[in-house]
């Protein structure tokens, strides 16, 4: 599947509903290993599907203060 770069600045509305790792690491300016940290210690909430580990967006949104534009 084929998905688009995801920066700092891509504008919240416009991510999926649900993240990788990767791609919320990419949001925060993050490493893949400092974004796992940062579930492990439940500062992001996080879905697990399966073996799977999704970021939702509003676990962004909650993350950056609010909805974002």
């Amino acid at each position: 599947m084929a998905s688009a770069t995801i920066t700092r600045r891509t504008p919240l509305a416009e991510l999926p509903e649900l993240l990788t790792i990767d791609e919320a690491a990419a949001w925060l300016r993050l490493g893949r290993n400092g974004a796992y940290e940062l579930v492990r210690r439940g500062e992001i909430k996080s879905v697990r599907l399966g073996r799977l580990l999704r970021v939702p967006r509003a676990a962004l949104e909650e993350l950056a203060g609010g909805p974002q534009s």
